[in-house]
């Protein structure tokens, strides 16, 4: 099954991001739409794993990247929109992974994701925070990225480098690189690989847009176990993995995107422990949330995953059930019905006016213009 059929498409912005995209697409991407965008024509040429790779504001920059300027990113992003819309017209889940505290991930990553938004692209966007060893300077670049980010995107994944790399202070620095590429694979690469392999346990493409539109701020979990009692040591480790905080993104939860990636030999026992645990540790029933936490779950056998559990995991500290939604559309569409409804009121026909009270309406074809639109055809706003 191809990527154009899922409408995935997976995104590296910047040199980092790039980096990071093509890493995941020769580890987990097999058959994956993937394409990056750098302004630095040299970083694009080092790119593996197959990732396509486009210059940006090759005009305004001369090809040799952004210098650290966040208004150069941005400008770049602008100069060749429309060409980087044209690599994401068939998704309709976009996956953009970005560094901030440079310039063309912090600057482009605002720019192309808004543009994304405003074609009605779902977004999940994962966004590196930089080592505390880069310096003060880089850190509050990227703190100054975030808000806009959280702006943008219908789902937002900060994942400090510090967290990513923890456990592997000590190894070389290829070895503890390419084994925190992996981790971080596995986390872009999940909806891909729950949506396109065949298993008995499937994830489809209205469950991923339902959890991940307006879903705000989630973050990403990774764990492995071996043995006899790898089901409760692989809930145990995703528990207290770094990236999830030592587990306190997950108390709070409120949905979870779940992969378990496992070989033939898993039984469904297993699926069992590791859901009761999960379900166990996440957000309590209260009385505003009458079913706990909300897991969509997909299984992927791999033959490469003989003998062990790996769990890779989106929590997120938001979420709305689809039936909730569109009950309160619903409730907003009759509301501003019965608002605009009274043709015989004056105080109707202006309310909401103000200081153009007075002003003759503009009307066309029975409609008035001044109204805006999102009222006039009872489209409700999320954000």
């Amino acid at each position: 099954m191809n990527s154009e059929r899922q409408g995935l498409v997976l995104v590296g912005v910047g040199g980092g991001g790039c980096h990071f995209a093509a890493a995941a697409l020769a580890e987990h991407g097999d058959g994956m739409e993937a394409v990056g965008f750098d302004t630095d024509e040299v970083s694009l040429r080092s790119l593996g794993g197959g990732l396509r790779g486009h210059l940006i504001g090759a005009t305004r920059l001369n090809k040799q990247g952004s210098g650290g300027v966040h208004s150069n990113g941005r400008l770049a992003a602008q100069d060749d929109l429309p060409n980087i819309l044209a690599h994401t017209k068939d998704a309709r889940v976009v996956v953009v992974v970005t560094c901030l505290g440079g310039g063309t991930g912090g600057g482009a990553t605002p720019v192309i994701l808004k543009a994304l938004r405003a074609e009605g692209k779902v977004t999940l966007c994962f966004a590196m925070i930089p080592f505390a060893f880069e310096g003060a300077d880089r850190r509050r670049a990227a703190e100054r990225d975030r808000p806009f980010l959280e702006q943008v995107a219908d789902t937002l994944v900060l994942v400090p480098l510090d967290d990513l790399f923890a456990g592997r202070e000590n190894l070389a620095l290829p070895a503890a690189g390419r084994q925190a590429a992996s981790i971080l694979s596995g986390g872009l690469c999940l909806l891909w690989r729950l949506l396109r392999t065949p298993g008995y346990i499937r994830f489809d493409e209205a469950r991923l847009q339902s959890m991940l539109f307006n879903a705000g701020k989630a973050c990403f979990g990774h764990a492995s176990a071996s043995g006899a009692d790898r089901a409760v040591a692989v809930t145990t480790a995703l528990c207290h993995s770094p990236l999830l905080h030592g587990g306190e993104w997950l108390t709070g939860a409120r949905a979870l995107a779940l992969g378990i990636l496992a070989g033939s030999d898993l039984r469904l026992e297993e699926i069992g422990v590791i859901m009761n645990r999960l379900r166990e540790i996440c957000h309590k029933k209260d009385a505003h949330d009458k079913d706990g936490v909300h897991i969509e779950m997909g299984v992927v056998l791999d033959s490469r995953f003989d003998g062990r559990i790996e769990l890779v995991v989106l929590a997120f500290e938001a979420w709305t059930p689809a039936e909730q939604r569109q009950e309160s559309a619903a409730s907003g569409k009759e509301d501003l019905g019965r608002l605009l409804g009274k043709q015989g009121s004056k105080d109707a026909r202006l309310m909401g006016r103000g200081k153009f009270s007075d002003v003759e309406k503009t009307v066309y074809k029975g409609e008035d213009l001044d109204i805006p639109t999102y009222q006039r055809l009872h489209i409700r706003l999320e954000r």
